[in-house]
């Protein structure tokens, strides 16, 4: 399942930007980096989050490696 939010930038600093979400309540810093080359103040984006379970798996097998390292 993946959800959708929208917001526009407000402002950008030297290495990130503040996206304002259209509820109005909430922000993002969002390394600047990251952003659609030309993106600037006022521009809208839509952001989507998903689940990435190929990468959780990744990360657990990371964690078991290093806790058996740990008790050795």
């Amino acid at each position: 399942m993946k959800k959708e939010l929208i917001g526009s930038i407000d402002r950008i600093t030297e290495q990130t930007a503040c996206i304002i979400l259209n509820d109005d309540e909430h922000q993002l810093q969002i390394p600047l980096e990251l952003l659609p080359d030309g993106a600037d103040e006022g521009m809208a984006f839509t952001i989507t989050i998903e689940r990435n379970e190929e990468e959780e798996k990744r990360l657990a097998e990371e964690i078991a490696t290093l806790k058996e390292s740990l008790s050795q």
